[in-house]
């Protein structure tokens, strides 16, 4: 398991799996930058393509986010 977190405005527990579809970008980072919301998407898909998962969680501040991949 993986966990990156940063300082900045988090993500709401109401967007916490909206933001893995392709596009869909959390409603205080859609304004604080020009990303196209692909990145977590992708993210996700390519853990689950190696049978695992990526997922937003609580964080102390920021956003979290887990990666969990099976062992090799």
């Amino acid at each position: 398991m993986y966990a990156v977190e940063d300082d900045g405005p988090g993500v709401g527990e109401n967007e916490r799996e909206q933001i893995f579809e392709p596009g869909r970008r959390g409603r205080v980072g859609s304004r604080e930058t020009n990303g196209a919301g692909l990145g977590l998407a992708l993210a996700r898909r390519l853990a689950r393509s190696a049978s695992g998962d990526v997922e937003a969680a609580a964080g102390t501040g920021g956003a979290r986010f887990v990666v969990r991949l099976p062992a090799g």
